[in-house]
């Protein structure tokens, strides 16, 4: 009988502690690191911002920049492109998960609305911009 009891008692309060659980972990996300350089760049600008996680060492994303480089010279996209070395700056890359390079994640009012890992081509990397950025 007091088996019973705890299983009438106990499953209904699991239940709702893992409901709890699972919304609050939906509804809050943790602060970006303390970084003033991101903060003012990429969180506060008014324009749409690509950020590049990237590294010397990363052959890919070396290839990458020239194709970012003619994308903000040569394309009628109104965005920033900002290159954010995870070797300087891990906490930012952890932050957001990045755990392969070259990644690509677009803010846009200080959200992320675009996420890409790996090279494009110029005519890809156009398409998938214009995708998120309207």
């Amino acid at each position: 009988m007091l088996y019973d009891l705890q299983l009438k008692i106990g499953i209904p309060i699991l239940i709702v502690c893992g409901v709890a659980y699972l919304y609050l972990a939906a509804t809050t996300h943790p602060e970006p690191p303390q970084d003033g350089w991101f903060q003012a760049t990429v969180i506060d600008s008014p324009r749409p911002v690509l950020v590049k996680f990237t590294a010397d060492w990363c052959g890919p994303c070396r290839a990458l920049d020239g194709e970012l480089d003619r994308l903000e010279s040569q394309s009628d996209i109104d965005l920033r492109i900002v290159r954010v070395n995870v070797d300087q700056r891990p906490e930012l890359a952890r932050h957001y998960g990045v755990s392969s390079i070259p990644r690509m994640l677009i803010f846009k009012d200080g959200q992320v609305v675009g996420d890409r890992v790996g090279g494009l081509d110029y005519d890809s990397l156009v398409g998938w911009v214009r995708s998120e950025v309207p």
